[in-house]
């Protein structure tokens, strides 16, 4: 039987923005469509691979696993991976136009979050996927008025409006900004955004060009890793524990390089819940500063956190401050907002201009009565119903799960981080768990390069509260056969 051999390996550039997994991928791709690597040779084990390669086995899990999915390898169990027949590949091929074969790491690598969220509510399915708010509390009552009395008036109802957004649900935003310590925010610094994702991708098209470095949390929020591999941008990673960001391992980057920006999540992170500590905070604070680094701050769970201050309340001139209201009202109201220092907000709104003109005015003028009427009653509610939700789930671990499966310690919020034992993948743990009923949203997809092999999320939130410990039972139950075999 043929054999790959060494000589034939890629030469892996690490400084390329194409991901190693990908580099790869290409290599043998292009091998095999070019011959050079024949039907049924068989390449090499993943783990050797990894291993003459100088990566993370994952690495080469992921390259081989696209290899699969295009129909140019064929994996058995027992017998490894081999180069597929490719009779009619060819033809198939020639037939393609050129713009739908592009590389899809210059449209972004990472998993199509969305589309896995539909794919898991299947009908009798405890879907832990989608972090969304839970039904209860529900806003919608006193939301339905807000929009009817925003509807009296036929000019918001039917203009454009300004594409920093409405006056006053700006001026709004920058008084509960003030609030929180954010002394200087004024609304002419905050801009009206169609969902804080939008303000990521604006936020990372200004600051950095394509091949730039950024530092992000590792793991972190799939939507923003995303944007910035579509973005050029090179992900440097830094490691997130109990207490949020290692700032000690960004101010070991720091001073041997500069990246563009920094990527964080301080409160309530996503996926692990953590929040960031007082004392990390301010360091991160004089550090980026010193370096003359920005930070961009993403809080979209702010006010469901324990109390902290915001890191733009400590730097101000070097921070660019994101939020939204789809994770505490609702997220088809696509309204969130930004507050940049005013040495960048106008270059902001440009970008701004250019994606959607304006958010809806209208959609704006219903959350600034919102928020003038039930909101804050609504987010202390949801607060308490998030608590109520973790001491179920922690209840239910103790119950179901084996000790050897860690979590991460509660705090509230919309998620419960879990790291299974080394024998147990969460890929193959996700799959055993489906056959049984429950799904969730496995670590790979939180990580901008290699990592979450053994790490998965739940979305508390996404399921009816009495469904909480029967899903998290049939989880167990998946871990203990994986265990078991």
């Amino acid at each position: 039987m043929l054999k790959i051999g060494w000589a034939g390996l890629p030469q892996l550039d690490r400084a390329s923005i194409v991901p190693l997994y990908r580099q790869i991928y290409e290599h043998l791709r292009s091998a095999i469509l070019a011959g050079t690597l024949p039907e049924s040779a068989r390449l090499p084990p993943e783990r050797m691979m990894a291993e003459r390669l100088g990566v993370n086995r994952s690495t080469v899990v992921h390259a081989y696993r696209d290899l699969s999915a295009e129909g140019l390898i064929a994996q058995r169990v027992g017998s490894g991976s081999r180069v597929a027949p490719q009779a009619g590949r060819l033809e198939r091929a020639a037939s393609v136009p050129w713009w739908v074969t592009l590389p899809p790491w210059r449209v972004g690598e990472f998993p199509n979050i969305l589309g896995e969220l539909a794919a898991k509510q299947e009908a009798g399915r405890i879907s832990f996927v989608q972090g969304v708010a839970p039904d209860e509390p529900s806003p919608l009552a006193d939301l339905a008025a807000s929009f009817t009395r925003a509807a009296r008036d036929a000019r918001l109802v039917l203009s454009y409006g300004d594409s920093e957004g409405y006056g006053p649900l700006r001026e709004a935003i920058a008084a509960r900004m003030v609030a929180r310590g954010v002394l200087g925010a004024q609304p002419r610094n905050v801009i009206a955004l169609t969902g804080s994702t939008q303000g990521i991708m604006i936020v990372a098209q200004s600051l950095a060009e394509p091949g730039d470095e950024i530092i992000v949390e590792s793991p972190s929020y799939p939507g923003a890793l995303q944007i910035f591999q579509i973005c050029g941008l090179r992900a440097i990673p830094v490691p997130v524990d109990d207490e949020g960001m290692r700032v000690d391992h960004v101010e070991a980057i720091l001073r041997t390089r500069r990246p563009r920006f920094i990527y964080t999540m301080p409160s309530l992170h996503n996926p692990t819940n953590a929040t960031m500590n007082a004392d990390r905070r301010l360091r991160l604070a004089t550090i980026a500063q010193r370096a003359g680094v920005p930070i961009v701050e993403d809080d979209p769970y702010g006010p469901l956190a324990p109390p902290q201050t915001p890191l733009i309340a400590l730097a101000p001139d070097s921070v660019v401050y994101l939020s939204t209201f789809s994770k505490t009202i609702a997220p088809s109201l696509r309204i969130g907002w930004l507050v940049a220092p005013h040495v960048i907000v106008e270059r902001l709104l440009l970008r701004k201009q250019a994606y959607d003109m304006a958010s809806s005015l209208y959609v704006q003028a219903a959350v600034l009565d919102y928020l003038q009427r039930g909101y804050d009653a609504h987010v202390e509610e949801l607060r308490k119903e998030l608590l109520r939700r973790r001491e179920i789930a922690d209840a239910s671990i103790a119950k179901h799960w084996p000790r050897s499966v860690r979590t991460a310690p509660a705090r509230g919020g919309f998620y419960l981080w879990a790291t299974t034992p080394r024998d147990v993948r969460a890929r193959a743990l996700l799959d055993a768990a489906e056959r049984r009923g429950a799904s969730f949203l496995f670590g790979e997809a939180f990580y901008a390069g290699s990592g979450g092999d053994h790490q998965f999320r739940l979305a508390l939130t996404a399921v009816k509260r009495e469904e909480i410990g029967k899903g998290i039972a049939r989880i167990g139950e998946a871990i203990s056969s994986l265990m078991r075999a």
